[in-house]
């Protein structure tokens, strides 16, 4: 599991990690133990109200953008949760070197960066500590320019 914390959201990376996203009953008790985790683990002070978004791609894994949209004045440590999933997402390898994935195919570049699309045919494992992961960005990647 990979964390990172930007603008105010926290943005977990599960490579090769799924949910049962049918029933919704099992993903939410799925997220709990996430938050229960952050919490014990890795310190984190979470109370309030989240959005969480679920985006699951079945070439990488599972992200989720957690972000807190409310306090709660008189239980700071209750924690409720409103998960939405996000279907169809395309994730992406981002890297500014273009020479460690030139052997692939759907090969995007913007702003100085190349954006390799996953799929069934990508080494994830072997690429990603020369990028990240990248995603959500279908709708604000209309100008990309696809190179092979």
């Amino acid at each position: 599991m990979k964390i990172q914390v930007i603008d105010e959201k926290i943005v977990l990376y599960l490579y090769n990690y799924f949910f049962k996203i049918t029933p919704t009953d099992t993903l939410t008790k799925e997220i709990k133990k996430i938050f229960i985790r952050l919490i014990k683990n890795y310190h984190f002070k979470l109370g309030g109200i989240y959005n969480v978004l679920v985006y699951e791609n079945p070439y990488y894994g599972t992200i989720l953008e957690i972000e807190k949209i409310e306090e709660l004045l008189f239980n700071p440590d209750l924690i409720d949760i409103k998960v939405r999933v996000i279907n169809n997402q395309n994730f992406y390898f981002k890297t500014d070197d273009y020479f460690i994935i030139e052997n692939y195919n759907n090969i995007y570049y913007q702003d100085g960066y190349y954006y390799l699309k996953l799929n069934d045919k990508t080494k994830i494992t072997s690429l990603i500590e020369y990028g990240s992961i990248e995603y959500n960005l279908d709708k604000g990647f209309k100008n990309m320019l696809l190179i092979k």
